[in-house]
């Protein structure tokens, strides 16, 4: 042990003289925290460093149900699913794969919580844990997902068989452990269905989302395994890429379910206040998700604001935003969600409120405004989305999108759920309609049908914007 200690000694003497001749001749770092911060951002330290932090963390998750918990086998929860096919990546995990689902699901809750032992979900076991668990499981498969749609647009033109037998294998096999991923979870939400109270028809609401969710899996599984690979390659990639665009549809469903059912247990169990604020923003988009949009909403009408200040709420919606999906791909149309909702967070920056509501619908808050200038605003936007053309793949395609958009009022004995239901209601008239337009609705007793913005041209030019 003496030796070893000496060894130690000499070795650390000749690394400080070491830095101190690069520090003083000018070779190496400028002062000795810089060139110890870079001593830490070693590789393997970090890798360890990290191991060591989430599994500290992990310790306290869940505590009350790890004697409980029906354990499955490993899914594509416990990986990176958009590089587990082709590249292999360092993991902030350890080597080994964890035992199983439950515990890859917890890692993911403790980093979504920043390590933070105080959090909701760490310091009890609620019910909602459960759907966010769904949520993380759900997210993971789609981000897959989009990498292999990305991929798979990638080889167009010159894609062969064993291409289109690669890419039907993997996505096979996501499809598969995302099935067995979601039964577990859905199963542990099925034994604590008394837990939702008042809320049960919610639960089965979710449950519902759930199994319309797996039909869909099942559907695209079945249609792979009759997929003839001694066709066309080319037309082989296409049905590939119209199973995607499905399963992306229906994740959009589930997830939407998923944040309402969510916030209306925070608000029944009167949690708002505790949530943390990484649940409010949007992970792939980097703006408010209906979770942050609801409560930041509800904070509102704590605090009456609709009886000191003017509040026109906005909704607006993509059209035939599916064909753009399977045109363009999953990769291209985040990116357009993403720089648009980016926009509108400028356009309507504090003290207004904006974010992703569902799908690919934007909410709007516009506060101290009239309803004239509001929908003013909510007409130039719309006329701007439609005169500008989204350049992607180096410019080598162009994205056109237009909006349709729904306007109203707060009215002081308006609630917070019945402003956003006249806000939906609206939008569907809308739809119905036409589409590429505004319509605003006037609250009052008589419950008129809403009304056309017939709105001047407003001379936004036309732009090219590169998103990709």
């Amino acid at each position: 042990m003496l030796i070893f200690f000496i060894i130690f000694l000499c070795v650390t003497t000749n690394i400080l003289l070491g830095c101190y001749a690069a520090i003083h001749f000018g070779l190496g770092p400028p002062d000795w925290k810089t060139a110890l911060n870079q001593v830490i951002d070693i590789t393997v330290f970090q890798d360890y460093w990290n191991d060591l932090r989430t599994r500290v963390s992990v310790l306290s998750v869940f505590r009350k149900k790890d004697s409980s918990t029906t354990h499955g086998k490993n899914s594509p929860a416990n990986t990176d699913n958009t590089a587990k096919k082709t590249i292999p990546q360092h993991s902030n995990q350890s080597n080994q794969p964890p035992n199983n689902n439950e515990e890859s699901i917890n890692t993911d809750l403790a980093s979504v919580s920043k390590h933070d032992s105080k959090t909701w979900f760490i310091q009890e076991d609620y019910i909602e844990v459960s759907l966010l668990k769904l949520n993380i499981a759900m997210k993971k498969s789609g981000q897959f997902a989009s990498e292999l749609d990305w991929r798979i647009r990638s080889c167009r033109g010159e894609i062969t068989q064993e291409d289109v037998k690669q890419f039907l294998n993997e996505l096979r096999d996501d499809c598969r452990d995302y099935l067995e991923s979601q039964a577990n979870i859905t199963e542990q939400m099925k034994q604590r269905l008394d837990e939702f109270g008042i809320l049960k028809n919610l639960a089965e609401e979710i449950d519902y989302a759930n199994m319309e969710q797996s039909a869909q899996i099942e559907t695209t599984l079945s249609n792979l395994n009759h997929l003839d690979l001694t066709d066309n390659p080319e037309e082989g990639a296409a049905r590939l890429i119209k199973e995607l665009t499905g399963l992306r549809f229906a994740r959009h469903r589930l997830r939407d379910m998923q944040d309402r059912a969510f916030v209306h247990i925070i608000f029944n169990e009167k949690r708002e206040e505790t949530i943390p604020q990484q649940l409010f923003f949007d992970e792939s988009f980097g703006i408010y998700n209906r979770i942050g949009l609801e409560i930041t909403l509800r904070q509102w009408w704590k605090q009456k604001r609709y009886e000191k200040e003017s509040i026109i709420f906005a909704l607006l919606d993509f059209v035939k935003f599916g064909e753009a999906n399977e045109e363009h791909g999953i990769t291209a149309c985040d990116k357009a969600i993403k720089f648009f909702g980016n926009m509108l967070k400028e356009r309507f920056d504090q003290p207004h409120l904006t974010g992703l509501y569902s799908g690919n619908c934007f909410l709007i808050a516009i506060v101290n405004s009239t309803p004239k200038k509001a929908i003013a605003e909510i007409e130039r936007t719309r006329q701007w989305c439609e005169k500008t053309t989204l350049r992607l793949n180096k410019g080598m395609e162009t994205m056109h999108l237009q909006l349709t958009c729904a306007v109203t009022e707060v009215l002081a004995a308006q609630s917070q759920n019945e402003v956003l239901a006249v806000l939906e209601k609206t939008l569907v008239f809308a739809k119905k309609t036409g589409r590429n337009h505004t319509y605003y609705y006037v609250p009052g007793p008589l419950d008129n049908p809403p009304e056309k913005i017939d709105a001047p041209d407003f001379d936004e030019e036309p732009i090219e914007i590169d998103i990709a």
